[in-house]
């Protein structure tokens, strides 16, 4: 399953792409039209520090230290994602609006390892596609990222069909999107909830945005979600949930009061 070389176009004797499997069930059709209703590019990648700027003076960085000894954190279309102060479902209007970020709206202050809470607004029952990239390219690694409160219909995967192209980057992916050279198959795509990104490849996914809230969609492996490879689905508004119960818990209420002398 899930070859490294991410040959998933044609058929093969040696291994079968999950992109290649059928699905049991009838999928919508709405799910197959030619055009969703919002396609979301998501490039991902590591972004590697000096050790003069992760060491500065009064600052804090997250970073992850692999077996090679760099210094690293993670990004998702250019952001590593952090938490928001208050959880987003309860206490959505508790946190300063200048937490939330995305590709299109990064903090004016945001520099190679930009960190803020990463999130995407999605209308209720909007066909959703997401095209994840994967920038990071190192080799025998595939990315296995996983969306909560949803499953997806892989739509495709793959490597870039052009032999000069070295490593594939998001200017790459979204000249084959124009193109029309992205593999997609669309006769019985099957469902998942994780899928491994081909190292140096891409995989195209398609949902419903049929459950309202706040859903996390991050690579499963524990260290990369840690450095911030993570982001919100945020589908729908505040409005399409159940009102928060009176008296609900809010972030820190448990904590005793504390006593000045």
């Amino acid at each position: 399953m899930n070859p490294l070389d991410a040959i998933c176009d044609r058929k093969r004797n040696d291994a079968v792409c999950v992109s290649n499997l059928k699905n049991a069930r009838k999928v919508s059709e709405e799910l197959l039209q030619e055009r969703p209703d919002i396609k979301i590019f998501l490039p991902f990648r590591f972004y590697f520090y000096k050790v003069e700027e992760l060491f500065r003076p009064q600052t804090y960085n997250k970073y992850l230290v692999p077996p090679g000894g760099d210094h690293l954190i993670s990004l998702v279309d250019e952001i590593s994602y952090i938490a928001p102060p208050a959880p987003i479902l309860s206490q959505y209007d508790d946190i300063d609006p200048n937490q939330f970020c995305n590709g299109d709206n990064r903090p004016p202050d945001c520099g190679p390892n930009c960190m803020c809470t990463h999130k995407v607004d999605i209308p209720l029952n909007a066909i959703v596609e997401v095209v994840l990239v994967d920038e990071v390219q190192q080799d025998n690694l595939s990315h296995p990222f996983h969306l909560h409160g949803y499953s997806f219909n892989v739509i495709g995967m793959g490597r870039s069909p052009d032999t000069t192209i070295k490593k594939i980057s998001l200017k790459h992916a979204l000249e084959l999107d124009r193109r029309g050279l992205l593999h997609r198959q669309f006769k019985g795509p099957p469902l998942k909830d994780t899928i491994a990104v081909p190292n140096n490849g891409y995989v195209v996914l398609r949902f419903k945005a049929d459950n309202p809230g706040a859903w996390l969609f991050h690579c499963h492996f524990l260290f990369h979600i840690i450095i911030g490879m993570n982001l919100v689905i945020h589908v729908g508004t505040q409005a399409d949930l159940p009102p928060v119960p009176p008296n609900f818990p809010t972030c820190g209420h448990h904590l005793p009061p504390i006593k000045l002398h």
